[in-house]
């Protein structure tokens, strides 16, 4: 069965042209996540640094010219996002640069920080004469994007490439150490996460290159060697630039945001929520009452949550959680100001959400001070699958109708649900059982069958059979004729409430 897990693999595989002749692995790596409470429902997937750091970029080794190399194109990612790049001429940098071992890899994001300062958190391997100038810019680039926290591209969960698998597994068993579900884990699983872009982006420096035979319809990448639009809007939403003023300015008000941290599932007065916590600078605002406010938004299509009971709620009636501060001093550093947002009041109902928050601060006139980077979550309540796609077959060997439902399941890890087809004539006529093999307790021709979920997050049927649903042909109780029928696929949790259902199909039917 092919799954989705919503834990993150150690290793995110890179697969690169380094010639246009083969495809090579890269491996980039990524230490164990703090859990947050995935099994309660949230997942953090942040790896990001804080928006205005200025990273120190260290060489452990390496030729002038290599290095050289990394400082022509590794700042092209400050252009966009508000993030700095400081190359030592010695020391030990917080990105610390290798060239020595074979291939490129790096530490995604902060995980750089749980490296020991002797050891690199990134090597470029490929960094060397035999590459194009535009193979280096893209290698350099990829990594360094992966420094900053994101992921590979084609493991984005809108991705959706018909891999042909036999190719790719004889492709990758060669390598020492691979095995099938190596190549399964590395290659065909798909991130449910958002450091990749809202939808899927093939032209993203993050997308590995994918030759033609790889894939069943023909799909193709090539090497991408520039920042994608979708790119920079990406990173630019992760690390906005504020305004910043000389710290001898002693007028004009403003803050220089530090480091967000967000507790998941925490309790606070009888309620489950999350807790907000941010450290900031905010320079002349003695005894000026400010405000900090977190505002929620869907990440798939940007658009802010509506509040309906008034409870936690912007003036203009958006989702969000906010408290006051006045500074005692002229120059006043806080460490943790916290909002807690139940997550009650987030007013989505039963499903997985992907979402995103960013923290704002405000001026006694209620002007926006500064604002943070987007912190991404996915929060998911109950079981849920958002849509039931369906693939039919008829096989007269068989003398029976094969239906493949094409789903993803959340929350259901471990639990048995139900996946039944429903029979109806042409004008949505249930069919009418006569024998009790294939129905309904109300006498429903249909066809069930159990599947329990082996992860948080589980796709069934979408690159191979996991399973199908079966009617024989008889059992659909037709006189001989000509009929055109409809069927629908519902999904069923263990106590057989509904989770989702698909649309009707349509089909012709010839019974001899």
């Amino acid at each position: 069965m092919f799954t989705l897990r919503r834990s993150l693999p150690a290793i995110a595989l890179l697969l690169s042209l380094i010639s246009r002749a083969q495809v090579q692995p890269c491996i980039d790596v990524r230490t164990a996540r703090k859990n947050n409470g995935a099994g309660q429902g949230v997942y953090d997937f942040n790896n990001k640094w804080t928006p205005g750091t200025t990273l120190q970029v260290s060489f452990i080794n390496g030729t002038d010219w290599q290095k050289s190399e990394v400082k022509q194109y590794a700042p092209e990612w400050s252009q966009y996002a508000n993030v700095k790049f400081q190359f030592l001429a010695q020391g030990t940098g917080d990105i610390r640069v290798s060239f020595d071992k074979p291939g490129s890899y790096s530490f995604i994001g902060v995980d750089a920080k749980n490296r020991l300062t002797t050891e690199e958190t990134m090597n470029l391997g490929w960094i060397n004469t035999s590459r194009t100038e535009a193979q280096l810019k893209s290698v350099i680039l990829h990594e360094f994007g992966h420094t900053l926290g994101l992921l590979h591209e084609h493991m984005n969960p809108m991705s959706n490439i018909k891999w042909n698998k036999p190719v790719v597994y004889a492709y990758y068993l060669q390598y020492d150490g691979w095995d099938k579900d190596m190549v399964d884990k590395q290659v065909f699983e798909r991130y449910s996460v958002n450091m990749t872009n809202k939808s899927y982006d093939p032209k993203s420096i993050m997308h590995y290159p994918i030759p033609a035979s790889f894939t069943l319809d023909g799909y193709s990448v090539g090497e991408n060697d520039d920042l994608s639009d979708n790119d920079k809007k990406l990173i630019g939403e992760l690390y906005p630039f504020n305004k910043e003023f000389p710290v001898e300015n002693k007028t004009t008000l403003w803050s220089k945001l530090q480091d967000l941290n967000i507790e998941y599932n925490v309790t606070e007065n009888g309620q489950l929520g999350m807790r907000i916590k941010q450290n900031f600078l905010i320079y002349n605002a003695q005894s000026r009452k400010c405000i900090l406010a977190v505002y929620f938004y869907n990440a798939d299509d940007g658009k802010a949550l509506i509040d309906h009971n008034g409870i936690q709620a912007s003036a203009d009636g958006k989702v969000a959680a906010f408290t006051t501060f006045t500074p005692g001093y002229q120059n006043t550093q806080y460490n943790n100001l916290s909002v807690f947002m139940p997550y009650d009041e987030l007013e989505l109902g039963n499903g997985s959400f992907r979402l995103k928050c960013y923290v704002a601060l405000f001026d006694p006139d209620l002007k926006v001070i500064t604002s943070s980077g987007y912190q991404y979550f996915t929060f998911s309540q109950g079981i849920s699958s958002k849509e039931v796609k369906v693939e039919t077959k008829f096989s007269d060997a068989a003398q029976q109708i094969e239906i493949t439902p094409i789903f993803t399941i959340e929350g259901a890890k471990g639990i048995t649900c139900h996946a039944v087809a429903y029979f109806y004539d042409d004008n949505g006529v249930p069919l009418k059982d006569l024998n009790n093999l294939y129905a309904t307790r109300d006498g429903t021709v249909s066809s069930t069958v159990d599947f329990t979920p082996g992860y948080p997050t589980t796709v069934y049927n979408n690159n191979q059979a996991d399973f199908t649903i079966n009617l024989p042909y008889p059992e659909l109780h037709l006189s001989k004729g000509n009929y055109r029928l409809e069927y629908k696929v519902v999904l069923f949790d263990d106590k057989w409430n509904k989770i989702v259902s698909s649309s009707l199909f349509n089909f012709t039917f010839t019974q001899n």
